[in-house]
């Protein structure tokens, strides 16, 4: 595989295909940090090189992938919600749509293809293999030797190796400053920010950084009950000591609890909400 320093590398590899296959196959050793590298060569061939975008317009369609709104993207998650035949035809109705934009490419992602059942994968061979020309097929994978060889010989395979210590480390970082923000701002209305999260749409990764915050919360519990720690452990957040450990543990409840809801086929939106909601109010930090 190839192994990924960073965005720019990536971009760098990307940046140099001159004629785009209309299906490719990520094969990598994380779908959630590889899913951000995705996205990116998506731009490559929604933004384009064969016609002048405005920098605004450039703009406007790069945050709108980012926050998987684009309306020329599509994605399935069968890691989130079952994927059946029916599935896949409303994915080949959406596709059949011609895009907005004059010239407009058009991409849709599967995020786990390996999880797809056979009859399903069978199916979306047919769509694979005639293609429209202005449609291009993304299919990630942590797992190839489980994709049918007829799926793998009609895509152009991208192997990743991603350096989940780097990012794990800034995932961290955005945990703490989403902490941080939620005390210094003192109302409710921080709760309707959803920038510190990755992708609100991705099950898994609000789950990790859930597990993220209870490792931030428990690491201040251990250090306020001088329970030896590393004291270059990342996960270290100063401004939680101040608080006393039954607000702490009460706090570290309500984030296993939401933690675990995750799970369910719930509104993420609203969970955060209510997450921020519960813990300000125990922090006793919102305006009544």
């Amino acid at each position: 595989m190839t192994k990924i320093l960073n965005m720019d590398d990536f971009k760098n590899i990307t940046s140099s295909i001159t004629s785009f296959s209309h299906a490719y196959l990520f094969n990598t050793n994380s779908l959630e940090l590889s899913y951000p590298y995705v996205k990116e060569f998506a731009k490559e061939i929604i933004l384009g090189k064969d016609y002048d975008l405005s920098k605004e317009d450039v703009y406007n369609i790069s945050y709108q992938i980012d926050k998987d709104e684009f309306d020329d993207m599509y994605i399935v998650n069968p890691i989130t919600i079952g994927i059946n035949t029916d599935e896949v035809n409303k994915l080949m109705t959406y596709m059949d749509k011609k895009s907005l934009r004059t010239n407009g490419k058009r991409v849709y992602i599967i995020y786990g293809f390996e999880r797809l059942s056979r009859d399903v994968s069978n199916k979306l061979l047919k769509f694979l293999e005639e293609p429209s020309e202005d449609i291009y097929a993304f299919l990630m994978t942590e797992n190839i030797e489980k994709i049918l060889p007829t799926i793998i010989s009609r895509c152009q395979i991208i192997n990743l190796i991603v350096n989940k210590n780097e990012i794990e480390d800034d995932k961290i970082d955005n945990m703490i400053r989403f902490l941080s923000t939620i005390i210094k701002e003192n109302k409710k209305t921080v709760a309707y920010e959803y920038d510190y999260f990755d992708n609100i749409l991705d099950r898994i990764s609000v789950y990790d950084d859930f597990e993220i915050l209870e490792k931030i919360i428990s690491v201040t519990i251990n250090k306020k009950n001088q329970v030896t720690i590393d004291s270059e452990n990342k996960y270290i957040f100063d401004e939680l000591i101040r608080y006393s450990n039954e607000q702490l543990i009460k706090i570290l409840n309500i984030t296993n609890i939401l933690k675990n809801l995750i799970k369910n086929n719930i509104n993420l939106n609203l969970l955060i909400d209510r997450y921020i909601i519960e813990i300000t109010e125990e922090l006793d930090l919102c305006k009544k």
